[in-house]
């Protein structure tokens, strides 16, 4: 029933060396109903998760569920009926739907599996989560990003789990597929469940919370109902200052066009028709698979056309050659930074400066002093969050890690940025502070083409778009006409 205290959090602090990560969070979550987590990165969220899931203990202060202390081991804290849904898939994806959902969990009589009984009850979870209709022995491999999703919550209800949280669940999915995450969270509500959800998308938070809580510094400093909350007071909330443009943009006096496709077909691309100017920041829109991501690796060189033509300040490129691109000035940041654009488990100093040698070598050596000032100087410049530069970046947040990403396509010097879903999974203050330096970037003169799963965020920054539907472009609309249902009807129809 609602109202009933299923997790209490009294007092709970966790400090590290020259950080308090939690400092006296005070917290309820209740039955029935859904608590929405907001704050920056850094701002605490990702610790008192962990706390919560049993992996952190804290310095002080307690954790109870329905009435009990939390118990200090993960597995335990899943038996007690808390379970977490990551941003990170944790299925494996080349056992069976059934294995999955009662990972660790199947019931045996005498060393021997329960077969119905493990299907049943395997069966009754995916009802829950919509997908009774998926056959049990099919790879979980096999099923969609938005169904591996809701694979994960079959798992943890299959465990009883009465408290869920979730860790930024939709970073990974199609806008399509979104809404239909959230009603299967409203339905696990109404069943009763307590649920803390946590997401750097604000409309979501508004979208499915009863309670929204903010978090800064380690600190719970603000909670209220859901319904007493609008953006700007939960911007301010969460930055401790007036957030204007969540998305800066500012007139330019655009130059010479610098980028022209003609008739660029490629795999996911046919015939393209691309201008660019300089000082421009031109964005891709289309739905899920509609050829962004294609289009800009194919002009790019990171895969090659198979018709068609690509010029640079007049000067045609050698088609499908990334070299000949760089070298024509076009730099491409991916959409998945962890896979295509860093090296996590190197430091910070050495992703700066991945591809970019020539700036700190001499005769075939390594200028140790030079490579250690342009690091410390862009981490600078671009407000990357660190104790060093030495740590390595796969320790930073998602926003830091594209600072980092930002900087370095910035030193390369190039005519034209493509940025691949740039803040895909970053936080609200940190888009704002990527997106000024894409707006400096422009107003020197580099011709930025963007793409976003956030419709909104594309329509904010640019001054054209160019929207597509299954690999071809269908229409173009300037900034002073842009109406996002009319574009996304574009994009969506066909």
């Amino acid at each position: 029933m609602s109202g009933y205290a299923l997790v209490e959090l009294s007092q709970v602090s966790k400090r590290y060396p020259g950080v308090i990560a939690l400092n006296d969070v005070t917290l309820t979550l209740e039955a029935s109903t859904i608590t929405a987590l907001a704050g920056e990165n850094g701002a605490g969220k990702s610790t008192l998760i962990k706390v919560l899931s049993g992996a952190v203990v804290p310095d002080s202060g307690e954790v109870r569920v329905d009435g009990r202390s939390l118990p200090p081991d993960p597995g335990e804290v899943i038996r007690s009926g808390v379970s977490t849904i990551y941003q990170e898939l944790t299925d494996v994806p080349a056992m069976s739907i059934l294995d999955n959902v009662l990972l660790a969990r199947q019931s045996s009589r005498c060393g021997v599996l329960e077969g119905q009984a493990n299907r049943d009850l395997a069966r009754a979870a995916l009802e829950r989560v919509g997908l009774q209709h998926l056959d049990l022995a099919r790879s979980a491999g096999s099923l969609t990003p938005a169904q591996r999703q809701l694979l994960e919550i079959a798992r943890c209800l299959a465990r009883n789990a009465r408290v869920l949280i979730f860790d930024e669940p939709t970073s990974s999915l199609p806008e399509g597929d979104v809404e239909t995450l959230l009603d299967i969270i409203r339905q696990l509500r109404r069943e009763g469940l307590a649920i803390l959800y946590v997401s750097h998308h604000l409309d979501e938070l508004f979208a499915i919370s009863d309670t929204i809580v903010v978090m800064r510094d380690g600190a719970v400093v603000a909670r209220k109902p859901t319904a007493d909350w609008d953006q700007p007071a939960l911007v301010k909330a969460m930055l401790a200052k007036d957030l204007k443009h969540a998305y800066p943009w500012s007139e330019r006096n655009l130059g010479e066009v610098v980028l022209e496709t003609r008739d660029l077909s490629a795999p996911g691309v046919r015939s393209a028709n691309i201008v660019a100017r300089s000082g421009e920041i031109l964005g891709l829109v289309g739905l899920d698979g509609a050829g962004r991501t294609e289009l800009m690796k194919a002009m790019a060189g990171a895969t090659k056309p198979t018709a068609g033509s690509i010029t640079v300040n007049g000067r045609s490129l050698r088609l499908g050659n990334i070299t000949d691109a760089r070298q024509h000035g076009i730099v491409y940041a991916p959409e998945d930074r962890k896979r295509e654009g860093l090296i996590l488990s190197a430091s910070i100093r050495d992703n700066v400066v991945l591809g970019l040698y020539a700036l700190i070598t001499r005769m075939g050596l390594i200028l140790s002093g030079r490579l250690t000032a342009l690091a410390e100087d862009n981490v600078r410049k671009y407000g990357v969050k660190a104790d060093s530069i030495r740590q390595p970046i796969g320790t930073l947040s998602g926003g830091n890690q594209q600072k980092v990403i930002l900087a370095r396509v910035a030193l390369t010097g190039a005519r034209v940025i493509m940025l691949d879903d740039p803040t895909r999974g970053v936080d609200v203050g940190a888009k704002s502070s990527i997106y000024e330096h894409v707006m400096d970037l422009a107003r020197r003169g580099v011709a930025i083409l963007l793409t976003s799963s956030d419709t909104d965020e594309v329509l904010a920054t640019c001054d054209r778009v160019y929207v597509l539907r299954g690999g071809r472009i269908v229409g173009e609309v300037n900034r002073a006409a842009f109406d996002r249902e009319s574009i996304l009807t574009s994009a969506s129809l066909g």
